[in-house]
């Protein structure tokens, strides 16, 4: 069996620090298959950016930063380089052979993704992730 993808979008590695959810834990729990996290690196240059502001966006993004800089170290995500606008290019990797979820919060991107029928995680309510 394949190894499943998991491509984290940047809004959704904010959900730890804004709701206190450990999306971590929660997706080894809705997720029974083999899976490797994968975030873009055009994720990790917009988290980037958001670090620098201040307030609970900053905080989050700076937060977020740290998630992805503990689990690289210990081999649980993995960064992907990516081209161009984010959205984009997660709507051309999950045309790949390799099974995909996504777990984001952009509402534009969640109907692009249920077009092309490929499952999203989201955020269901302040305390839980589950299927869209």
């Amino acid at each position: 069996m394949k190894t499943k993808e998991i491509i984290l979008d940047t809004n959704f590695l904010l959900v730890p620090f804004q709701f206190k959810i450990d999306i971590f834990s929660e997706l080894n729990y809705l997720i029974e298959d083999n899976f490797v996290f994968v975030v873009p690196t055009g994720v990790v240059s917009e988290l980037k950016k958001l670090s620098k502001g201040r307030g609970k966006e900053g905080a989050a993004a700076r937060f977020a930063l740290k998630i992805i800089e503990v689990y690289v170290n210990t081999k649980k995500i993995k960064t992907v380089k990516s081209n161009g606008f984010v959205d984009d290019w997660i709507m051309k990797i999950v045309k790949s052979e390799n099974p995909v979820v996504v777990c984001t919060n952009d509402t534009n991107l969640r109907l692009r993704l249920k077009k092309a029928k490929v499952p999203v995680i989201t955020l269901k309510s302040r305390s839980k992730i589950g299927f869209a």
